[in-house]
């Protein structure tokens, strides 16, 4: 059959109508973007494989852990918001390649902008300063709070190192920016400085304005008489009796200064030395003066019932103020029957006094917080004129044998009390016992005293001196053989020493703290209503004295 002629059109037109529609699909399959600006397909609607656009930058090396962070976790987490992947590659020695591949320029640049934001934040670095442990109280300040200040005004992390790094120095750590730690570096300057000028003005301050303590005769000695005009010799003529020997006044090994705060022979006085500890004394006893002036506190503070060896705090009747003191014995009152009275040592200078139940207070622990101050020590190489036999007959090394007129003239040498500094040096040590029952005690060191001339440059030697004037003479015992094995191995005298050497020459502080309490006045009994000091044969009976007494049983 034959086509039709208008049939024929139809069907042409028809065929290039399906071409025209296969040609449209294959153009638009491609070529749309959804609203992300991705390529999808046009029908189905999903994204077409895009092509990957990458970026680099070069960072340098001193930024990099700003740009990794801690573990990682800044890069992941750019990455796992931006979809980039990032990457690090050596660039010089400097620096480092950092190259940002994405799936497209949008992920890229987004994830270039938080790079860059990274690097643009204030580097974090640890540097220490090493500053004086005096100094480290100031900085710390009460309960920590002027180190929080440091941290808030400075906006770093700064804390001092546990371990000291030597005896006179700590490290401080400081944590931040830059800018941060130049701050706090300059407030803890600022607290140096204000620690060393207040100790300096303090030092000065109190030492000029430290009156001279008025002292009460030690239970043990009696009052010492004035000695007479022969007596008197000059001290700027002393250096003449040395041999005609000039001694320089500059300090040598093992030598230190020190005051003389009491004195109960040249065989027994006690004495403080002097730096930062005289002025922690001053303001102490400033404090307790303070606090226990004030009744409420004082009711605070009753002691109940005192027992021996109990510290606590009393009045020095002499000058009304408030001192450290140690129970050392409890007596019968020989004015008022039934009643006890208290014989204090005072652990900071030395002295006694004795004081009713009812007018010593506990201590408030922060006032035992302090060193004590006071140290026995001895004359050295000096014995009493009249010593009766080389052994010393009593526990306090036969003070109670020196002349009175020999003692009145070593209070004038030494300037006992009046805290005039002088020079002292180790050389020997004795045996200590103590008078209370379980004490240990330290052995006592002996020391040679000496006081510097008017003209500034020499050094007058005060135990050549008494024997210069007849009060003394060179001692005939070595007192290092009263100490026992062990003790010479601790003072390192067992190794055949001399007495010079420099291990009995290092400081003072090698005498412990215990021998300022355990080295009271001697033994204190009551016999016919009178005190009086007994020999250390019977000191076992005297410590059960002392225990009956402290029980209430007189």
């Amino acid at each position: 059959m034959k086509a039709s002629g208008p049939a024929l059109p139809i069907i042409l037109g028809l065929s290039l109508l399906g071409a025209s529609g296969a040609y449209l699909y294959m153009v638009f399959k491609k070529k749309r973007s959804n609203s992300a600006g991705d390529l999808v397909d046009f029908f189905t609607g999903k994204p077409s494989k895009p092509v990957p656009v990458a970026s680099e930058l070069i960072i340098p090396n001193s930024l990099i852990p700003l740009v990794i962070g801690r573990k990682g976790y800044t890069l992941k987490h750019i990455q796992q918001s931006t979809g980039a992947v990032i990457s690090f590659s050596d660039h010089d020695g400097s620096s480092q390649l950092c190259c940002i591949q994405g799936p497209s320029a949008t992920v890229v640049e987004t994830a270039k902008d938080m790079i860059l934001k990274e690097t643009a934040r204030p580097l974090t670095i640890t540097e220490e300063v090493i500053v004086p442990q005096a100094a480290c109280g100031k900085i710390l300040g009460r309960c920590g709070d002027e180190l929080q200040e440091i941290c808030r005004k400075s906006m770093a992390k700064v804390w001092l190192e546990g371990r000291a790094r030597s005896e006179t120095e700590r490290r401080v750590m400081i944590t931040g920016t830059e800018s941060q730690i130049k701050v706090a570096k300059e407030l803890i300057a600022q607290k140096v400085q204000e620690d060393s000028e207040s100790r300096k003005l303090l030092l000065d301050a109190s030492l000029q304005s430290r009156e001279p303590r008025i002292r009460t005769p030690p239970s043990s000695s009696a009052p010492t008489p004035i000695p007479n005009e022969g007596s008197k010799t000059p001290i700027a003529t002393s250096s003449k009796t040395l041999g005609g020997k000039q001694i320089s006044a500059n300090f040598g090994t093992g030598q230190m200064e020190i005051f003389v705060s009491t004195i109960v022979s040249p065989s027994k006085f006690y004495v403080q030395l002097v730096g930062p500890q005289s002025l922690e004394l001053d303001l102490l006893v400033q404090n307790m003066s303070v606090y226990y002036n004030q009744n409420q506190n004082r009711e605070l503070h009753q002691v109940r019932k005192p027992y021996l060896g109990q510290i606590v705090a009393a009045e020095f009747n002499a000058d009304n103020k408030w001192y450290r003191a140690e129970i050392s014995a409890i007596l019968p009152n020989e004015y008022k029957p039934g009643e006890v009275v208290l014989d204090l040592f005072f652990l900071d200078y030395g002295d006694n006094q004795y004081t009713n139940p009812n007018e010593v207070y506990e201590l408030k622990p922060e006032f035992l917080a302090p060193r004590l101050q006071a140290i026995e020590c001895f004359l050295a190489k000096v014995e009493p004129v009249q010593q009766s036999s080389p052994m010393p007959s009593t526990p306090a090394g036969g003070e109670d044998e020196w002349d009175p007129m020999a003692v009145s003239r070593f209070e004038e040498l030494t300037h006992v009390a009046q805290w005039k500094k002088i020079i002292s040096k180790i050389v020997t040590y004795r045996n200590s016992k103590s008078p209370l029952h379980g004490r240990e005690s330290s052995p006592i060191p002996g020391v040679e005293l000496y006081d510097i001339a008017p003209n500034g440059t020499d050094l007058i030697n005060i135990g050549q001196e008494l024997i210069a004037e007849g009060l003394a003479r060179h001692s005939t015992y070595d007192k290092t053989d009263e100490l026992s094995r062990s003790q010479q191995f601790r003072l390192g005298l067992a190794n055949g020493s001399g007495a010079g050497s420099s291990s009995q020459s290092s400081s003072m502080d090698k005498v412990d703290d215990t021998s300022a309490s355990s080295s009271n006045s001697a033994s204190t009994v009551v016999s016919f209503g009178k005190h009086v000091s007994q020999p250390a044969k019977i000191e076992q009976k005297q410590q059960v004295q002392y225990r009956s007494l402290a029980n209430g049983t007189h």
